[in-house]
């Protein structure tokens, strides 16, 4: 056999075991269900190669869109929201001001059925208006609404409220103050809402005309005595 036709059958060997390899390992691949395993922070800064901003784009990109790839459309109850949750806070560290993966969480992955998995996505927006509340206080008052909407879950909701209520931010608006007032009316404590109602009337210089008078009626009507 000339050198030709030994490379030749070596070439064509080589191929058919290739072929061999791939038809019986097709099935062979690592099981990391919907949402992958989160990163250690070391993995983290070694994936990013020094830029972090870039790092955040791809993964917050990749958490978006898990699940609905390559033709497939999972529904959201299908998820661990676990790790979800888990990437939700490693992402934060690499980017703790933009908004893009609040958006996601507060709007996009709360939409799921289940209740205990909701509750991971408020205790990421919690944790992300913590940053900065007086940019990011909105987050804390989206948690307010899943908590109290979606999960139904009333004390957590009045818990998340009074946070809110208590934060440091001047030009927070009134109707976020408020949130709290009409939670404790819904578990019956009119008195207590009440009381806060009267504060933040008499607290606000610079309440318009209009919230002075929606808030005079639901003292008057809502929580009179």
């Amino acid at each position: 056999m000339n050198a030709r036709r030994l490379s030749q059958a070596m070439l064509a060997g080589a191929f058919a075991l290739q072929a061999a390899f791939w038809w019986n390992t097709r099935d062979m691949r690592p099981d990391f269900g919907l949402v992958p395993p989160v990163p250690t922070p070391e993995a983290m800064d070694a994936l990013g190669f020094g830029d972090r901003q870039a790092l955040y784009r791809v993964l917050a990109l990749g958490i978006q869109n898990t699940g609905d790839d390559g033709g497939r459309f999972t529904p959201l109850d299908r998820y661990d929201y676990v790790r979800l949750g888990g990437w939700f806070m490693a992402l934060d560290g690499l980017d703790p001001v933009s908004d893009f993966l609040p958006v996601v969480a507060g709007y996009h992955y709360s939409n799921t059925p289940k209740r205990a998995d909701i509750l991971h996505v408020v205790t990421y927006l919690r944790h992300h208006a913590r940053f900065d509340p007086k940019r990011n206080w909105r987050w804390l008052a989206h948690g307010v609404y899943l908590a109290k909407h979606r999960m139904r879950d009333q004390r957590l909701a009045l818990e998340l409220a009074r946070e809110l209520t208590d934060l440091d931010v001047p030009d927070m608006p009134t109707w976020a103050r408020q949130m709290q007032v009409f939670i404790l009316a819904d578990l019956g404590e009119n008195e207590a809402a009440r009381a806060l109602m009267l504060a933040l009337l008499k607290g606000d210089p610079n309440l318009s005309p209009e919230e002075r008078n929606f808030m005079q009626h639901v003292l008057t009507t809502r929580l009179a005595r």
